[in-house]
Order: C-alpha cells, then sequence, then structure tokens
C-alpha cells in the first residue's frame, strides 16, 4: 500500500528543494567564520585582537536584535507572502550585498579602515537575522514528525556541504586563480560569484514552503483581539523552554571549539605543516560524503534512540577521535586522521543539533500551548553567531598573547603551540560541555512520540478535521 503523507506535511521535492538554502546558508557563513579574521589581520592591517573586538561587538547588537527579530516574524501574516517568505525573498539580495562589501578592501588608512569593519560586520550580522530566522524556521511547517523532520535537516545538511566543500576545498584555489590570498581584487570577484550564487539559492528555498506557509485567518483574528505576547512574556518562555536551554548549552559550546578550529586551520597548515594548505580539501571532500550518507540512516537512528542519546554518542566519539592530533601534532597522518574523521561526527552533530532545536519550539508548544517558532529560531541564530564572534575574540587575544607576527614566514615556537591546542584540546573541552548539556535534556525517544501525536492532534483541531494517518 502507497505511503500517505499527513495533511500539511512537505512533499519530497519540496524538502529538496528547502534544503537548497542551505548551499547558500554555507557559502555565505563558513566562508565568513573562515576567512574573516585572516582578512581582517592581513588584508585591512587590522589587529588580531581588535578584529576579535569587532565580531564580539557585533553579538552585542544581535542580543537585542535577533530576539525581536523572531517575534516580528511570529506575528508576520501577510495575504500573500505568509509568515516567513517575505523576509527571506527581500532579505537575501542585501544580505549578498553587505557579503561583498565585508571583503571588500577600501583603501582609508588604519583608523577609517577599522570603522568600515565595524559598521560592515553588523550590517552583515543585522542582515544574516532577517534571513535566517524564518529560514531555520521553515522545516516546522515542512513537517510535525519528529524522525521524519531529523531527515529533512539531514538533507538540509547534506546539500549543505556542497557549500563547505566549495569554502573548504576551492576558496583558496580560486583566490589564487585571481590574484592569491593577499590580493584584494581575488577577495572581491570571489565573493561577488558566491554572493550572486547564495541570493538565488536563498529565494528558490522559500518557494518550498509556497503551498504552507499561507495567510492564516485565526491568526488574524487573534491580532485583531489584541491577543498577543508581549516581549517578556515571549523570553520568558524561551528561558523556561529547559529542552532549548540544553540544546543551547550542547550547541554552542561544541560550535564555540569548533569555529575555533575553523579559524585557525589555515593558519595551522600555514605554520605548523610548512604551508601544506592542500591537504585542506580532503577534509571538504570527506564531509560532503559523510552528510549524503547521512540521508539514509538519520532517521532509523532517531526514530530508535531518540535526539538525546544520538547526540551524547557522537560527542563521546569525537573527544577519542580527536586525540591523536593532540598528541601527535607534527605529523601529517595524525593530523589527517584526526580532522577526516571529526568531519563525520561534526556533521551529524551538527545536524541532530539543528534538528533538536525544533524540536525544543515544538516543546514549547506542547507544554504552553504557544507557538514561537521562529522566536526559538532566533535562539539558534543568536548562538551561532556569538560562537562565531566570542570565538574570533578569543582567538584573537591568543594569537596576540603568542606573539603571532603576519609577516614572519615561520612563526614562534609558542605561536604553532597555540594553533595546535586551538585545534585539538578546545575542542574537547566543548565537547565534555555538550555531553553534559545534553545529559539534562528532558525528552527521550516516548516522550519525542507523545508530543508529535499531541501537535498532530492540535493542528487537526486547528483545521477543524480529523488527523490523517502515516501507514
Amino acid at each position: 500500500m502507497a505511503k500517505t503523507l499527513a495533511k500539511g506535511e512537505a512533499r519530497e521535492k519540496d524538502i529538496w528543494l528547502y534544503s537548497l538554502g542551505n548551499i547558500a546558508n554555507n557559502l555565505i557563513f563558513l566562508f565568513v567564520g573562515t576567512y574573516v579574521m585572516y582578512f581582517f589581520t592581513n588584508l585591512l592591517k587590522i589587529s588580531p585582537f581588535q578584529a576579535g573586538l569587532i565580531l564580539m561587538v557585533a553579538r552585542l547588537v544581535d542580543a537585542v536584535t535577533d530576539p525581536l527579530m523572531g517575534m516580528i516574524v511570529d506575528r508576520t501574516n501577510t495575504k500573500h507572502w505568509g509568515k516567513y517568505r517575505p523576509f527571506i525573498v527581500f532579505g537575501a539580495p542585501f544580505l549578498g550585498i553587505v557579503f561583498v562589501l565585508l571583503f571588500t578592501c577600501p583603501q582609508f588608512g588604519p583608523v577609517m579602515n577599522l570603522v568600515y569593519a565595524y559598521v560592515i560586520y553588523i550590517m552583515y550580522s543585522l542582515a544574516w537575522t532577517v534571513v535566517q530566522i524564518p529560514q531555520l524556521a521553515l522545516p516546522i511547517m515542512l513537517s510535525n514528525d519528529v524522525a521524519r523532520r531529523t531527515r529533512i535537516q539531514s538533507i538540509f545538511q547534506a546539500l549543505g556541504t556542497i557549500a563547505n566543500l566549495v569554502v573548504t576545498s576551492f576558496a583558496l584555489p580560486l583566490l589564487n586563480h585571481f590574484g592569491g590570498q593577499d590580493d584584494p581584487h581575488a577577495w572581491t570577484v570571489v565573493v561577488i560569484g558566491i554572493a550572486v550564487v547564495a541570493t538565488i539559492l536563498f529565494i528558490l528555498s522559500a518557494q518550498s514552503v509556497r503551498k504552507l506557509d499561507v495567510y492564516n485567518p485565526t491568526l488574524a483574528e487573534k491580532k485583531k483581539s489584541g491577543v498577543k505576547m508581549s516581549f517578556g512574556q515571549s523570553m520568558a518562555a524561551v528561558f523556561k523552554n529547559r529542552a532549548l536551554v540544553c540544546v543551547l548549552i550542547a550547541y554552542g559550546t561544541d560550535m564555540f571549539a569548533m569555529q575555533i578550529s575553523n579559524s585557525a586551520r589555515l593558519y595551522f597548515f600555514t605554520y605548523n605543516l610548512g604551508g601544506r594548505t592542500d591537504l585542506i580539501s580532503y577534509i571538504g571532500y570527506m564531509g560532503t560524503i559523510v552528510a549524503f550518507l547521512m540521508i539514509f540512516f538519520v532517521q532509523p537512528l532517531v526514530a530508535k534512540t531518540g535526539k538525546k542519546w544520538s547526540i551524547i554518542v557522537v560527542e563521546a566519539l569525537a573527544i577519542l577521535l580527536t586525540l591523536p592530533m593532540m598528541f601527535m601534532g607534527k605529523s601529517v597522518a595524525a593530523v589527517m586522521f584526526t580532522l577526516l574523521t571529526i568531519a563525520f561526527t561534526q556533521n551529524l552533530n551538527n545536524m541532530l543539533s539543528r534538528a533538536a532545536v525544533l524540536d525544543a519550539a515544538n516543546y514549547s508548544e506542547w507544554k504552553t500551548g504557544m507557538n514561537n517558532s521562529a522566536l526559538v529560531s532566533s535562539t539558534f541564530t543568536f548562538i551561532n553567531k556569538c560562537c562565531q564572534a566570542f570565538s574570533a575574540f578569543f582567538m584573537g587575544s591568543i594569537m596576540t598573547a603568542v606573539g603571532y607576527d603576519e609577516a614572519l614566514a615561520v612563526q614562534s615556537e609558542s605561536t604553532q603551540t597555540a594553533f595546535l591546542l586551538m585545534m585539538t584540546l578546545i575542542p574537547i573541552i566543548g565537547y565534555v560541555c555538550s555531553l553534559v548539556g545534553m545529559w539534562f535534556y528532558p525528552m527521550n525517544r516516548k516522550d519525542e512520540i507523545e508530543m508529535q501525536e499531541a501537535l498532530r492532534a492540535k493542528r487537526a483541531a486547528e483545521r477543524q478535521e480529523e488527523p490523517q494517518i502515516d501507514f
């Protein structure tokens, strides 16, 4: 007998269309996360400490704008574009323009270059907020089934690794082709190409929910009657969401450490491994292979064990896999073994954590009856940007303390040791913190099933019809 999707479940082709958006996400986010420190220090000639401070200051702005954006999206209900799509379709071109400006090298002089970097990075952060918060909330509309939504996230993650491959394996060759990694013109050409592709893919991704993201008369009536949550009530609902707090602790500490590791990668291969930056491309290849393999096994995995124990096992495995590089950092074989195997755990954990954030949005609705999925999504984007910013500030402070000098072809032993620890010890600390966070996660697999069935009945009642049965 053929399988029938329940009312409101997205078609398979719409899931793949939505997932195109993660190519756009990662093209921009990973490029910024991997190269913005290098661009600031080596092209704009900003000190590592100041470069890290720029990114940290932008997060203070996000502390206000991210939750506000989440609340704006949750209250949006347009007749022609629905709730989420207008922000993605109209915000993506602006994000592309600001992204190009972020990697533009003006000849203003040291002080004005610093001011320029502050202004443009904050603009980039705001543009990212406008597009990302609604986009990451779309799976809430695509499926109510926790296991199926994990598969959606795995497809989303798999397509995103195409961008990871581009950034990891082809960005430097492209820069070298157009003039080299220290040529401002080369950066401009490369980022314009990325911006155009990302903008198109964002807009295509938004079309995946064109039949699901529609005008909601019930929400309109509530708005007319004055029924709405205040900012304080909305934020209280977020902080009282134990599932969300646990996931954000687990994801945030893990991502903070991995952002430091990713940012240190180019320095490590340049100075610790004698300029073997050609090896970086293999990490991108591995990540792509693993991500596509996850499509086939992640839904059965979560359906059997649930998110909590899946993430705990993956984090414990990551600790063991990092040890060879930590103790044999001069060995190319040990370094590549660690980084290639960590590509597996990092991709799997990232996908599971993203899906768990969406489950936390459902958890809030299940326990309180309030749907604040975009606000919950905003906490994820905020944590993501905080990880990028504070990791850059931390890394910049360490590089300054150990005497990093971009003019030197060979860095000091203490500087090289710092790069090794940023690639190994700091990630291990992040993995341990993630284990602790998920240990207190309030849902096992039985709870996930109970939650999704309760919400399915709630959705059916809102449509005033009987829920259809999947078989």
